[in-house]
């Protein structure tokens, strides 16, 4: 079997970070030997670590004993770093172009994330290194080309990407398909990627995050959320979760869910999660006379309880690679809607009639009242989530490692 490193900046909450620890413990499951390996000892979802799996971060124990007990005591810490002399082997791409490429290797941390990762290369040699999210992929693709013989990276695409703009400019010039394979976690994300990148969609295969884990889901949903109004017999409950931030467009699901009110539909609004935009959210509530009707309770470890539990969800975005919380919300038999964002999620709910344009309130709430107007086939929602199951996620990967 394989030796494989799952490398991400972070485990803190977020659809990437979820699915590599799903995907840690489906390959663990299989035979395979993993790491989980973090930059930065950031860590949410402590109960959701595999245990057969190595955790690995490449930083020193963070001060105090809350922040060092967020870890288990088997965490492996490694702040070693390679020498620095090692990063002039670089130098000379990088001056190449030197515009657009030194940003990404010379900002404050990247050198020291480099150089910690090429000794963790050397020292433990893993056959592939899954790479998740920017800053893993721009310091796999590094350390790399300082270690002899070089992992093979896997650079897992998580977001849309989208035309124009130094950032794409510099994912161009060095994510490059010479040095690294890659997967797409939607066809659409897959569709912009190429585009960008300038390769065909035959060589990008798509692995749809392991989001769907029905037993999982089931068993936290039996818990009961820590929410008055989810146990006071009140109206019923419009659910979404995620980062508040602009990307997100709470913005327009809370104009929407104000539009369901004036047509004297009785409903109550519930946003799980933290974020930037959580003062100018608060204030639009208020601003449209709402605040007995929305609530923004912050982050939730749990929210398949709050899932298993509400009348419907929805996720608002602009865009989202994937959309996680659909098939999470689905397996917890709760019925979902999106706007029809570049990404994921017109795959995942396969019916338009579940999908509104990006941006428009009054359309996501006819949206909204239609479908909460259907009669609930939970068994349903639960098979269309099995499919993106762990087991189906893996195999994918498995495949991808056996041809490298």
């Amino acid at each position: 079997m394989a030796r494989i490193a799952l490398l991400i900046r972070t485990l803190r909450w977020g659809g990437a970070e979820r699915a590599v620890l799903d995907t840690a413990r489906g390959l663990v499951d299989r035979g395979n030997e993993v790491d989980i390996v973090l930059f930065d000892p950031e860590l949410v979802f402590p109960n959701d670590l595999p245990r057969a799996a190595r955790l690995i971060v490449l930083s020193e124990p963070p001060a105090g004993k809350t922040a060092a007990g967020a870890f288990p005591q088997w965490t492996l810490w490694r702040p070693e770093r390679a020498p620095r002399r090692r990063l002039a082997a670089l130098l000379p791409g990088l001056i190449t172009k030197w515009s657009v490429t030194a940003p990404a290797v010379l900002y404050s941390s990247a050198p020291k994330r480099v150089l910690r990762l090429t000794h963790y290369f050397e020292r433990e040699r893993p056959d592939v290194v899954i790479a998740n999210l920017p800053a893993a992929e721009y310091a796999a693709q590094f350390a790399a080309r300082l270690v002899d013989p070089a992992p093979r990276i896997v650079i897992v695409l998580h977001g849309v990407v989208f035309p124009g703009g130094k950032k794409t400019k510099r994912r161009r010039l060095l994510l490059s398909p010479d040095s690294s394979s890659f997967v797409a976690v939607s066809k659409g994300v897959r569709k912009s990627a190429c585009a960008t990148l300038g390769v065909s969609e035959t060589s990008i295969p798509v692995i749809y995050n392991p989001a769907g884990d029905v037993r999982k889901a089931r068993r936290y949903a039996t818990e009961v959320p820590n929410h008055p109004w989810f146990n006071d017999d009140g109206p019923p409950i419009v659910l979404s979760a995620g980062r508040l931030e602009k990307e997100k467009d709470f913005g327009t699901l809370i104009d929407a869910f104000s539009l369901m009110q004036q047509v004297k539909f009785s409903c109550r609004l519930v946003v799980l999660g933290e974020g930037r935009m959580r003062s100018q959210l608060e204030s639009r509530v208020a601003a449209l006379g709402l605040r007995d009707r929305v609530s923004l309770p912050g982050f939730v470890e749990n929210p398949f309880a709050y899932m298993a539990r509400a009348a419907i969800f929805v996720l608002s975005s602009r865009h989202e690679a994937f959309g996680n919380v659909l098939v999470e919300a689905m397996a917890c038999g709760c019925p979902t809607v999106s706007t029809n964002c570049p990404g994921g999620p017109s795959e995942i709910l396969e019916d338009p009639d579940l999908l509104a344009p990006v941006g428009d309130p009054e359309a996501l709430a006819k949206v909204m009242l239609r479908t909460l107007a259907r009669p609930v086939d939970r068994a349903a929602l639960r098979a269309k989530a099995a499919r993106f199951s762990v087991s189906r996620t893996v195999d994918g990967y498995e495949k991808l490692i056996a041809r490298l």
